[in-house]
């Protein structure tokens, strides 16, 4: 794509969409075109947030189809998880590029019907799994592949953040129902979706069975989540997520033959099984944003960060875990 102004429209005009905006202004030659909100209100000040910035307001819109109908060059969609299938679907079929705030869809097939059709009509769909960028988790990946600690036999990862709390202050939970075989909702997929990315991303191999179980609510919204995952070249690996604990954590540890390597999202050591081996490695700051990345691939610059093809693997683990923790079972994916 040549390097002319980006014309970007956006779905979702809530928190997440203001924050993203702002990066994407800070690049230069990118014009918001239009802000579509079912609560007019927040399409509205999305849109004097951006005039206030740039001196031109964009087009406030209720229907993302209207949006769309202004052909920018890309869609970008902070809608909840269940609006993101059908905008993304819309904005395709108008030959427009994508990017989709996590997770990609609700689930495996949809999100598989994203990936297909983008690939049919040769458009970029990025995915907002931003944790690929965090220089601690790019350095881990890059060790691994490089054979630092021997084979990898076993992973661990964890995430906890007062993610419950969250919802019932905004008063969502009681309103929200979830499929409890589908990974669209709840903690799985928003908290989770990070930490199930960064697993495959990291390791750079696919997940092929899974055993979960999770801890939920009344309405079905997950609240804790433990599972067993079988990795492709035989490695194993534990995931735990808390969206109970009052304090956030985030962290991987990948355990090989001669050491092990611990990732949180802002640090790496290094143990090589020796007392008193564990090292720090020093780690450059952030080189860009995953708004800066999208960019990047719609000007032919760069590759995307993370792909929908990539993000579709993370939606098909949650799914199975899901799937595993509904049934009692375990789950084989490939």
């Amino acid at each position: 794509m040549a390097t002319s102004a980006l014309r970007i429209g956006v779905a979702g005009c809530g928190q997440a969409a203001r924050i993203h905006v702002d990066r994407l202004l800070g690049q230069p030659d990118v014009e918001i075109v239009g802000c579509a909100d079912s609560v007019a209100e927040a399409a509205q000040a999305l849109a004097d947030r951006v005039g206030g910035k740039t001196g031109k307001a964009p087009g406030v819109f209720a229907e993302v189809r209207e949006l769309i109908n202004l052909a920018p060059d890309a869609l970008a969609i902070f809608t909840p998880h269940r609006f993101h299938y059908r905008q993304a679907m819309d904005a395709l079929q108008a030959g427009v590029h994508v990017f989709i705030e996590r997770p990609l869809s609700t689930n495996a097939q949809e999100a598989a019907d994203i990936v297909n059709l983008a690939r049919g009509r040769q458009l970029k769909v990025g995915v907002g799994h931003q944790y690929r960028l965090r220089p601690s988790l790019i350095e881990a990946r890059t060790r691994l592949a490089a054979g630092a600690v021997g084979p990898l036999r076993l992973v661990t990862a964890v995430k906890s953040e007062p993610w419950l709390s969250q919802q019932e202050q905004r008063g969502a939970e009681s309103s929200w129902r979830f499929d409890p075989k589908a990974a669209g909702g709840g903690l799985l997929a928003d908290a989770g979706s990070h930490l199930l990315d960064a697993l495959l991303w990291t390791t750079g191999r696919a997940a092929h069975e899974v055993f979960a179980a999770q801890s939920r609510l009344a309405s079905g919204l997950d609240v804790v989540t433990a599972a067993a995952i079988g990795l492709e070249g035989g490695a194993a690996a534990t995931l735990a997520l808390s969206g109970v604990s009052s304090g956030r954590l985030f962290e991987l540890n990948f355990f090989g033959e001669r050491g092990r390597i611990h990732a949180t999202d802002q640090i790496l050591e290094i143990d090589s099984g020796d007392v008193g081996s564990t090292q720090r490695v020093e780690l450059p700051p952030p080189s860009e944003t995953i708004d800066d990345n999208f960019l990047a691939a719609l000007r032919g610059l760069e590759p995307l960060s993370c792909p929908a093809e990539d993000a579709l693997e993370t939606v098909r683990l949650g799914e199975a875990m899901a799937r595993s923790a509904a049934a009692g079972e375990v789950v084989r994916l490939i």
